[in-house]
This record gives structure tokens, C-alpha cells and sequence, in this order.
């Protein structure tokens, strides 16, 4: 299988300091892939190794099938991306600025013409077209920045932390531009620290530390694994000591917590024993107002993931 982004055990050392040891990914076209590890886990660093800024110490790249030392025009031209603080020039507007980029990668004039107006009408900054970039908020700088990643329409997408200090506005305009990047069929390679957006837009996540990738599953995988271990109950009337002794005593439950007035009652995580808990609760006239599992997704995952490789080190 042809991938559109593969590499081959990377490994990059800086001055004896190994920022990425041995990495190996496997990236499918069309798929929105989320890349997440701490600070200083080698994502931006396995970004601009993608991108052609840097050059591994060892291992091999390759874009659409092409090894990136062996093709660098060719994958450019397939590639593009939003690397840390995006570089733009205040003193331009965003049609100088893109017709510039445009010509960089050589678009005929009619063909950077229409490109323009069609991306900056994506990211929603056609009224901003002929206006100074200096004057742009950090969300507006953002969304150019992608407008300018996508001018030449590449087949892969690769953005290192786009929503970095956006409000949750700002947030959400990446969160629907990456969501229709994935509607055209483009490849979507994404690092970011926000756990809940990753989830939101995402199809598979790669999770590296330490320069290593340590697991790599698909969003739906991961909702699978994260059992629901607490039920959070509401009840018409707040408990005396004897009705919380008669949850604690039934065969199922492992543990009660009074928090506020929610009863919070801990058990193995099995959909049916969560059942036949509540059935209990109605059969024993407790007044259930709500009966909830509390929540667990990627943060949950991430945490204990991370929390085990620690430990085995």
C-alpha cells in the first residue's frame, strides 16, 4: 500500500540529545491523523523533517510514495503546511502576500487569481483581502496562514498546533476548516495539545514521547478501550446514612461517593453491570432523577498512556 505519509525509523540527535528515536508512521490518504505527546516529544521536529527544514541523523521519509531526499520538488508541491509560528509579512495584504507564495510555486497568474479568492473565501477573510496583515488578530493570522498551506492545492495537509492561542471562536474556525479538508479528500497530518479537538477532528492519533511513538490507534478504538468505571445518580431526595449503607451492600457496586448531590457510584466498567445497578436501584424504591456514566475519552486515554510509560522507564 502506498501511503501518503510513511516514514521509516527516524531518529535526529542534536549534539548528543536524541529528539527522535526511531520513529515509524504509517498514514493512509484521507485520513485526519492527530499527533500528541508532551513538550519536547519530537513532534515539530518529525514535522520539519516531513517538510524538508531539517534532515534526520537517520531513517527515511517519504510523501506519496516518494522518498523526500530522493524527490524534494515533488513532494513539496503534494505538501501543505503550517509550521509553529506561521511567518508572514505585516506589511503586505493577503493578496500580495498569496499572488507572491503563488509564483513561488510557479501557478500562472489566472490560476493564483482564482486561488485566492477561493481560499481566503474558506477561511472567511474575503473582505480582508486588500487590508495590511499587521492589522489581523491572531485567529485572522492563523486562518491566512492556512489559506496560504493550501493555495497551491496539496494532496496533504501538515499543521503543527494551528489553534496555538486562539480563542474558542478561533478554535473552532480551525476545527471546521480542518473538517472540510477532510470532506475534499485531503490527508491531514496534525499536531496540537488540545486533546478535545484532536478527538472532534481526528480519525487516528499517534501518541509520541520521549522521541518514540508508544501507541497508535484510531479514535473509535480508543472510545472502545475507555471503560466507564463511575455512574453519577441523582436522586429526588438526598440520602440518610442507611440508604447510602444499602447502595454500598449491593453485590455490583465497588464504592459510593456523596459529592453534592450527586452519588457517584464506582463499579468494573461493563455496560451490563451498569444495568442491572440501576435496575437495583428502581427494585430497592430509590427515586432515580438521572443515571449517568461519567465521561471518559482522549484525555483519560493520553493520561493513562503516558502515566505507564513513565512508570516503565
Amino acid at each position: 500500500m502506498e501511503y501518503a505519509i510513511q516514514t521509516e525509523n527516524l531518529v535526529k540527535k542534536y549534539n548528543g540529545f536524541t529528539a527522535l528515536d526511531g520513529v515509524s508512521l504509517r498514514i493512509k490518504r484521507g485520513d485526519v491523523v492527530g499527533y500528541v505527546g508532551p513538550n519536547g516529544a519530537g513532534k515539530t521536529t518529525t514535522i520539519k523533517i516531513l517538510t524538508k527544514l531539517i534532515k534526520p541523523t537517520s531513517g527515511h521519509a517519504y510523501i506519496g510514495g516518494v522518498d523526500i531526499n530522493k524527490g524534494p520538488k515533488e513532494v513539496l508541491q503534494n505538501i501543505g503546511a503550517l509550521i509553529e509560528v506561521p511567518g508572514l509579512y505585516e506589511y503586505l495584504t493577503p493578496h500580495e502576500m498569496l499572488t507572491y507564495f503563488g509564483k513561488v510555486h510557479r501557478m500562472n497568474n489566472k490560476e493564483i487569481g482564482k486561488r485566492i479568492k477561493e481560499t481566503l473565501e474558506l477561511v472567511k477573510l474575503s473582505d480582508w483581502e486588500h487590508k495590511k496583515i499587521g492589522s489581523f488578530s491572531t485567529g485572522m493570522q492563523r486562518r491566512l496562514a492556512i489559506a496560504n498551506a493550501i493555495l497551491h492545492k496539496p494532496e496533504i495537509v501538515i499543521l503543527d498546533e494551528p489553534a496555538l492561542g486562539l480563542d474558542p471562536k478561533g478554535i473552532r474556525d480551525i476545527r471546521n476548516l480542518i473538517k472540510q479538508f477532510h470532506g475534499e479528500g485531503m490527508t491531514v497530518f496534525l499536531s496540537s495539545h488540545l486533546l478535545a479537538e484532536v478527538a472532534e477532528v481526528c480519525n487516528r492519533v499517534i501518541f509520541l514521547d520521549r522521541g518514540r511513538v508508544i501507541a497508535s490507534d484510531s479514535i473509535e478504538n480508543i472510545g472502545n478501550k475507555m471503560e466507564y468505571r463511575v455512574i453519577n445518580v441523582r436522586l429526588l431526595k438526598p440520602l440518610s446514612r442507611k440508604e447510602i449503607d444499602t447502595i454500598e451492600a449491593i453485590e455490583l457496586v465497588n464504592g459510593v461517593e456523596i459529592k453534592d448531590d450527586t452519588v457517584r457510584i464506582y463499579f468494573d466498567g461493563k455496560p451490563d453491570t451498569s444495568h442491572q445497578i440501576l435496575r437495583k436501584l428502581v427494585s430497592l424504591d430509590f427515586e432515580v432523577v438521572s443515571y449517568n456514566p461519567e465521561s471518559k475519552g482522549l484525555e483519560d486515554y493520553y493520561v493513562s498512556i503516558m502515566g505507564d510509560e513513565k512508570e516503565a522507564n
